[in-house]
């Protein structure tokens, strides 16, 4: 639940351990004072923790979130997404968020249908919720989505057959949305 700030906090941390160590040394080159340069040095580093590590935070998050177009599996390289993606996905636009992804991209009927069978063998009934209980393989029409792809400039198809990954027992899972005339998958992915 808590990965998204990691990677923030790792960075900020180094940046201000940099900031206290440098004017330590400083003030020992100068012949200033050393303890009294670490104290000042370490109070102005807390002050400015929240604000830096908010910074740094925007910075990261701009380049790990939004919208990215891959051509193949093999290029995305993200073992959240990778886990709920199949390997025969082409053409993929993902919408990353911290807490999921949506994603939109082409495979056969067949690729998708072996792809979740074999998710669902290997989760050998420790899903959450079972796969009869999901309503897996329904029929659905274009008014039946949900809110899920609001905001994206997906089409949104006319009737499409709706399948479930196994869930897991905080609730994260996908939903796949497979287009019969594109070929296309509408996918909505959630994990804590």
């Amino acid at each position: 639940m808590l990965w998204p700030i990691v990677l923030p906090f790792k960075i900020t941390v180094c940046l201000l351990a940099g900031f206290v160590l440098l004017s330590v040394v400083l003030a020992l080159v100068l012949r200033r004072k050393a303890l009294k340069t670490f104290f000042v040095a370490t109070t102005i580093a807390a002050l400015a923790f929240i604000p830096l590590c908010a910074g740094v935070g925007s910075i990261v998050d701009s380049q790990r979130f939004g919208v990215f177009k891959y051509e193949t599996y093999a290029d995305v390289r993200d073992f959240r997404i990778e886990r709920y993606l199949p390997p025969h996905a082409r053409n993929i636009t993902l919408d990353k968020y911290a807490m999921g992804h949506r994603a939109m991209y082409t495979i056969t009927l067949e690729d998708l249908t072996e792809y979740l069978d074999q998710l669902w063998a290997d989760a050998d009934g420790q899903s959450f919720v079972s796969r009869e209980d999901l309503g897996h393989g329904e029929s659905i029409v274009g008014e039946q989505f949900d809110h899920s792809f609001d905001g994206l400039d997906w089409p949104i198809p006319e009737s499409a057959i709706h399948f479930h990954s196994p869930v897991q027992s905080d609730g994260g899972g996908a939903d796949y949305y497979f287009d019969t005339r594109t070929s296309t998958v509408l996918q909505h992915a959630g994990y804590w």
